[in-house]
């Protein structure tokens, strides 16, 4: 795949960022459909017009990343280079200029003098544009191209003439040529096809700023937004670009711009020359995130500024007065806060608390004194307390951390100041602050603190360390502090001990400093005996497990899960159902385990995308739907999960969207990133983490059947101990085993996988073990195994596991040449895998199909015509350059074309065509058109 140089390079913000598609179904459909109409021999252009910021890099982006099998060429106008004749068609025609032999010599010696490769006259610009359309069809001969070129404003006149008469002249062939314009100044692209992009409407708007903002936003500041930015898709997901939940605080902030340079931007420098007056009411407005006219202008009374100011304003398109004051540029508001000296800020958040409503905005009106103060002021401290759970409501966690982080600054008595510092440092660690979580606990420590706070200083402090950097090291504090908690806060012990059991657990076998058991051990001693508590009940169970063995903790540990089921069971600590997910998946208690999963989810929702969930509560809920099939869900939830980790400064949960990876069979990005992966995970003593990544490799390798390389990776992880993940690897390690003849391991891998399941006494659990059995069964035993597993799955939700058993199965079948039988259950695999995109088994799956004699469905979805057509006269012996002088093609071509078939069919070489292909159909004559329809199905 080739690309231009280097002004192929995507925008920041839209390089594979569905936010910007957000509203564009039917855009996205219509490019799918001109790809699928190239990919067989119908060419197409397209002009997508529209505003600056309504999308189209965005539109332009996807069309490229949905070209599966298409050379992509790239182009984007320069501004510097728009007097340059040819200099657009130079970057894009640079990749083909080693085809220029196939043009005719006259335009040849043309194109090669528009893009200098020789020196004369100035070329005919006839020549040129048919050259280049010869180039790009003689290209899409080889492999369909997509030519994308964004920014025809900026293109030169000359290349974009000559783009636009191939637009105009390409219908046949594997060719689609995409402009991205804004349709006001270049007349070149008049008549093209277009489709236009228009600003979004309201509630696509609004789903866009929910996707871009950082967490829960004020609703009357999302109304601002939004009108503000007028549906501009780019202004909305610049809104809050770069800002963190805790800069915005849930709208009662003026955010930062980092990374922009706005001082030469127009409007800001109009706004620097404004008279007193006028700059002080633009302050004013801008120092209110609501956008309240009604506000405003009490405040412009109140300070003494006339109806001139506001005319200024809006003569200079700074503001416009409305039922919201809207700034006529977004970058305007923040910057005109930021210029501000410190007094006169104080002076207008003075007048704009005089002006808020206290009864109905008594939070905005505490907010606004609270900035306007310069020193300690117990009783507005008092205040902003009262007030922080307003904030909560409307501004989520991050408003909620803000107001108590100011409450602590304005407090004068070392006590108190003391007391709030700790509240709000866990409130900043919970919306992702973990810097001013480290200050406001420094705050509280120089405090007069009694034990029992010190006590719960100290955990907090272990639990930044160890979210921040998500290893062993943070073992040792948080169980020290989790003991003070014992010893001085009883009532929270269990809690603390529960986490330091879950970060235990974490690290696993790759940690002794100190060692699970000795955290288990701590964790028994302090557990209230009799306990019905969810807490208490699943501490105690944890640590039966770790100390005496898992048989003997299933009751315990059903008990706990089913005390978290049956209600919310949040504490200081959080909410640990994510935790008792985790054992349901180790109890292969599917039902428990989706309960538990969905009911966090709903918290999620109710909570309007607040980042007090953890990343590692979203990772979660994504292997839930990992092996429910449902992919997009994952990848949402994963996107999701890498924001608020990044959002909260922590480290990033790789293995999840690796295990994705591994199900959809993508090799190549799996190959890159699993090395690293893998060190990482060692280097922090992250167990969890080296069992995923480790988990992900056998899944991977068991799917396209390299089972030596399954083998190893499995064993590397075979002894650990992670809650649902070993036992899954338990299942893959059975299966490389036994196709690589190693019966011994795969017992005694059965034996532990039998001990984890047997006492579940679940479909799942059982399903899984028969057909764990049914692989080192003798034939007599196995097919019943077989049987019992798929019956027994198939009342599961577990859709991955079904569809492994069923191929299992029809690969047993097969290779007892029971090949009728065999093809019931391997056509079930194979929809079911190729239905979710678990594109690695469906190919294994297709692979054994086409071994039992079953011939491949030839439709539009499996084949193009051409592949088709190409496809069967290799399969009735005719060599590539036979192929290519019959259909009037190059070699390259044929070989292209063979090589996409062999990847869709699952197989390796043109001798396995007869298994897959009707070799009763008629072959084609010498007389078959080019790019004829013809199928040999």
């Amino acid at each position: 795949m080739a690309t231009s140089p280097s002004n192929c390079d995507r925008r920041p913000g839209t390089d594979g960022d569905s936010s910007w598609l957000s509203g564009r179904t039917v855009e996205c459909a219509r490019l799918e459909q001109l790809l699928r109409d190239a990919a067989t021999g119908r060419a197409a252009a397209l002009r997508v017009v529209g505003d600056s910021g309504t999308g189209k890099t965005a539109m332009l982006d996807y069309a490229a990343r949905r070209a599966d099998g298409f050379r992509i060429m790239r182009l984007r106008g320069i501004a510097a280079e728009r007097e340059l004749p040819y200099a657009g068609l130079h970057l894009l025609c640079a990749p083909l200029l080693d085809d220029l032999d196939v043009l005719a010599p006259c335009q040849r010696a043309a194109l090669a003098t528009a893009v200098g490769l020789t020196t004369g006259g100035p070329p005919d610009h006839f020549l040129v544009s048919l050259a280049t359309l010869n180039l790009l069809t003689n290209a899409a001969e080889a492999q369909p191209v997509c030519c994308i070129v964004d920014d025809t404003h900026w293109l030169d006149h000359a290349s974009l003439l000559t783009l636009a008469f191939v637009a105009r002249r390409v219908e046949r062939g594997a060719l689609v040529i995409l402009f991205a314009d804004h349709g006001r100044s270049r007349t070149e692209l008049e008549g093209l096809p277009e489709m236009h992009l228009e600003t979004l409407p309201l509630a696509d708007a609004r789903a866009l700023l929910a996707a871009a903002a950082p967490g829960k936003i004020d609703a009357a500041v999302t109304v601002r937004v939004l009108i503000e930015t007028g549906g501009n898709a780019r202004e909305l997901i610049e809104a809050f670009d770069g800002v963190s939940a805790v800069e915005l605080a849930g709208g009662y902030t003026i955010p930062p711009r980092p990374g922009h340079s706005d001082v030469d931007h127009d409007c800001v420098q109009r706004a620097r020359h404004l008279p007193g007056e006028a700059r002080r009411l633009l302050l004013a407005a801008a120092a209110d995130p609501t956008g309240d006219p009604t506000v405003v202008w009490r405040v412009a009374a109140a300070l003494g500024i006339g109806p001139d100011a506001a005319e200024a304003l809006e003569a200079q398109r700074l503001l416009v007065f409305g039922p919201r004051i809207v700034f006529g540029c977004a970058r305007l508001r923040a910057d005109v806060y930021a210029a501000a000296a410190p007094a006169e800020l104080r002076a207008i958040h003075r007048a704009l608390a005089d002006a808020t409503d206290g009864e109905a905005d008594g939070d905005r009106r505490a907010w606004h004194l609270a900035l306007s103060t310069s020193g300690p002021d117990d009783r507005l401290a008092d205040r902003l307390e009262r007030y922080a759970p307003t904030a909560q409501a409307r501004g989520g966690i991050a408003a909620l951390a803000a107001f108590l982080e100011r409450a602590t600054l304005l407090t004068a008595d070392p006590a108190c100041r003391a007391r709030r510092a700790l509240t709000a440092a866990a409130a900043q660690h919970a919306a992702g602050g973990q810097d001013a979580a480290r200050r406001l606990l420094t705050i509280a420590e120089i405090g007069p603190l009694d034990e029992a706070r010190r006590a719960w200083a100290a955990l907090q402090r272990a639990r930044i360390a160890f979210a921040v950097h998500r290893d062993n090291t943070a073992l040792r504090p948080l169980l020290d502090a989790a003991r003070r908690v014992e010893g001085h806060l009883p009532a929270l012990a269990g809690a603390a001990y529960l986490e330091v059991l879950a970060a235990a657990m974490v690290s696993g076998h790759l940690t002794d400093m100190p060692s699970l058991r000795d955290v288990a051990l701590a964790a028994r001693s302090a557990t209230a005996a009799g306990s019905a508590d969810a807490i208490d009940l699943l501490v105690g169970a944890l640590a039966t497990r770790v100390l005496d063995g898992r048989s003997a903790a299933v009751v315990p540990l059903r008990r706990a899960v089913t005390a978290f089921s049956g209600g919310t069971h949040g504490s200081v600590t959080g909410d640990w159902s994510w935790l008792a997910g985790c054992v349901a998946a180790d109890l292969w208690d599917e039902r428990a385990w989706i309960s538990l999963s969905s009911r966090q989810a709903h918290h999620d929702a109710a909570a309007q995308t607040d980042l007090s969930t953890p990343a590692h509560v979203l990772a979660q809920q994504a292997l839930v739907d990992l092996y429910r099939g449902r992919f997009d869900n994952v990848r949402a939830a994963l996107a999701e999960a890498d924001m608020r980790a990044v959002a909260a400064g922590a480290a990033p949960l790789a293995y999840p969207s690796l295990l994705l990876a591994a199900w959809q069979g993508r090799h190549s990005i799996l190959v890159d990133r699993l090395p690293e992966a893998r060190h990482d995970a060692r280097r922090r003593g992250d167990g969890l983490a080296l069992t995923g990544t480790r988990l992900a490799e056998t899944v991977l390798y068991n799917s396209v059947g390299d089972y030596e390389q399954a083998l190893a990776a499995a064993q590397d992880v075979a002894e650990s101990d992670q809650l649902g993940l070993s036992g899954w690897v338990l299942v893959e390690l059975i299966e490389a085993a036994v196709r690589c003849g190693r019966a011994d391991v795969a017992a005694h891998a059965l034996g532990r996988l039998t001990d984890r399941t047997a006492a579940a006494a679940t479909d799942w659990g059982a399903g899984i073990r028969a057909a764990s059995r049914a692989l080192l069964a003798d034939a007599p035993d196995a097919e019943p195994l077989y049987e019992e597993a798929i019956t027994r799955l198939s009342r599961t939700d577990v859709r991955l596991h079904l569809g492994r058993v069923q191929l299992l199965y029809g690969e047993w079948l097969r290779s007892r040449n029971r090949r009728a039988d065999a093809r019931k259950p391997l056509r079930a695999a194979r929809e079911l895998f190729a239905t979710i995109g678990a594109e690695g088994f469906a190919g294994r799956a297709r692979g054994e199909l086409a071994a039992t004699g079953e011939k491949a469905s030839m439709d539009s979805r499996l084949l193009t015509p051409q592949e088709s057509l190409i496809a069967c006269l290799a399969r009735d012996g005719l060599t590539n350059p036979e192929i290519g002088a019959r259909l009037f093609v190059s070699r390259r071509t044929v070989e292209y074309h063979l090589h996409k078939v062999f990847v869709k069919l699952a197989i390796t070489s043109r001798n396995e065509l007869h298994l897959v292909l009707d070799t009763t159909a008629d072959s084609p004559d010498g007389d078959t058109p080019r790019g004829a329809t013809w199928s040999c199905a």
